[in-house]
């Protein structure tokens, strides 16, 4: 049997009760169709199914969330998106949801919870925070989030208000109690503010993120001051975050104080993410010099906030000449010195090109030269993937030329295949407290592991960047449209850039 749990007890049951044979008969083809061999059939059974609605065909809809095929699971995790039935919400609180007991199966749920159309109780969701599964808790937060942002949290707040901030002050768990300050923000903003302020010196990096987030969304009076104090602090990753807080305040006076960055942030992603910040302000293309800019900074009006340039296609940020010094890979100049490179080695990275070269080859031919490139003060890593992430490295490592030259005979052999599991790989490198930037290169269509939909992929790594500032930069080969737009997304919102390439062009 292909499905477990909910497909498995619906079958047994029999068919729904419905009132005309053509109605039964559809639910019996979907129903059979959702057992199939081939994960596509089973893919269109679970929308379908959840089209046709009904409490057993939600039941199957509850069941395919388990299924081994990531596609299959994305798909109903995505269904439940137009769940309108109470009954059936309430089974997403029981074993076929948070109660499962497939890890997949609860996650799943809890990051669907978040998009449903209907309101849930606030006291039922505060119950599952006590949950001790943390990546979990984090998910349920996130939609808590959201459902608080557009008001479908029903009954009093106190209870979900108790239970958030009852996480955001625990300190066994600084992922969890960062997503709970930012979660905070949605349920109680005063409150957060408060609580964001006294973060800002915090020992855990993610919290002064996190504080950094709820000051720029919430702008209280102290937004500008916290701020500052972030794009000083200690941690690359925290003046990152300062620095974006301060091109979210939009005011001269932040604007200024990005200027000021670039002339003191010693780590290189910082100093050209603040120009890129600054060039989407303005619409103006000046780089790493920091006089023009103060010129410019120096005329904003006073007081209000400013209003970002609306840039043409391909204006400033797009500009391929946006580089320094230091090499580029496949086609795209480094603007980082601490970074990690991820390679997707699905099949499309072992199918020979016209002229008989497999990519693999290419690949390794443009890395080397991109690594010989590479200053001593850069640190990189490099993380090919399949079903699983395979890392060169536990973390990253001096580009000195004995660590490059052992770098690349490891890649050079490795001659792994299989699914294309990105989610977990760059979840992996992400992990990685030095690193600023990840570059991958793929096809675009990531194949294996918890999520390999990009609707639902993009979503999850940007809130995972609002804690831990990471700019992903991304190289995509043979790429369909549908696909392209979501990477897109995913660089432009964590500061990247993203490059088309042929491998077959020299």
């Amino acid at each position: 049997m292909w499905l477990e749990g909910g497909l498995a007890l619906c079958l047994l049951v029999g068919a729904p009760e419905v009132g005309k044979r053509e109605q039964r008969e559809a639910f019996e083809a979907l129903a059979t169709q959702a057992q199939d061999r081939d994960p596509d059939k089973r893919r269109s059974a679970v929308r379908a199914l959840a089209e046709f609605g009904g409490k057993d065909a939600w039941t199957l809809v509850l069941g395919a969330l388990a299924d081994h095929e990531s596609k299959v699971g994305d798909a109903a995790q995505e269904a439940l998106a137009k769940l309108a039935d109470p009954r059936v919400a309430l089974e997403l609180f029981g074993r076929l949801g948070l109660g499962a007991k497939d890890e997949r199966v609860a996650l799943r749920v809890a990051e669907a919870l978040g998009a449903l159309a209907m309101p849930l109780e606030g006291e039922k969701l505060a119950r599952e925070l006590a949950s001790r599964d943390g990546e979990r808790v984090r998910a349920l937060l996130g939609s808590i989030e959201r459902l608080a942002r557009e008001r479908r949290i029903s009954g009093p707040a106190e209870r979900v208000i108790e239970a958030v901030e009852r996480l955001e002050r625990s300190g066994s768990d600084p992922w969890v109690s960062a997503t709970a300050l930012c979660t905070l923000g949605e349920l109680a903003p005063q409150l957060a503010c408060r609580r964001a302020t006294e973060a800002l010196r915090d020992s855990s990096p993610l919290r002064r993120c996190a504080a950094g987030h709820v000051l720029a969304r919430l702008k209280p009076p102290s937004a500008l001051s916290g701020c500052l104090v972030l794009a000083r602090d200690r941690e690359p990753m925290v003046r990152l975050r300062g620095i974006e807080c301060l091109d979210a305040l939009g005011t001269r006076a932040s604007m200024l104080a990005i200027v000021a960055r670039i002339g003191e942030e010693p780590r290189l992603r910082l100093r050209w993410r603040a120009v890129d910040l600054l060039q989407r302000m303005s619409g103006l293309k000046h780089r790493l010099d920091p006089r023009p800019w103060q010129l410019w900074a120096d005329g904003l009006p006073e007081g209000g906030v400013l209003r970002r340039a609306a840039l043409a296609a391909g204006d400033a940020r797009a500009e391929p000449a946006q580089t320094t010094r230091a090499s580029g890979f496949a086609g795209l100049q480094l603007v980082s010195d601490r970074v990690t490179f991820l390679f997707d080695f699905s099949g499309s990275m072992w199918m020979p090109m016209a002229d008989g070269r497999v990519p693999k080859d290419v690949v390794t031919e443009k890395l080397k030269l991109a690594l010989e490139a590479l200053p001593e003060t850069t640190a990189f890593n490099l993380i090919p993937y399949t079903n699983v992430p395979i890392p060169w490295s536990p973390s990253l490592r001096p580009a000195r030329r004995k660590d490059i030259a052992e770098a690349l005979e490891w890649f050079s052999h490795c001659r792994e295949k299989g699914r294309g599991n990105f989610y977990d790989a760059a979840r992996l490198a992400w992990l990685d407290p030095d690193v600023d930037t990840i570059v991958v290169l793929t096809d675009g269509a990531p194949t294996g592991g918890l999520h390999s939909d990009m609707d639902l992929i993009v979503p999850r790594l940007v809130e995972l960047s609002r804690i831990r500032p990471v700019v992903v930069d991304s190289i995509l080969v043979d790429t369909p449209p549908g696909a392209l737009r979501r990477w897109r997304e995913l660089s432009e919102r964590t500061g990247g850039r993203l490059l088309e390439v042929d491998l077959a062009r020299p």
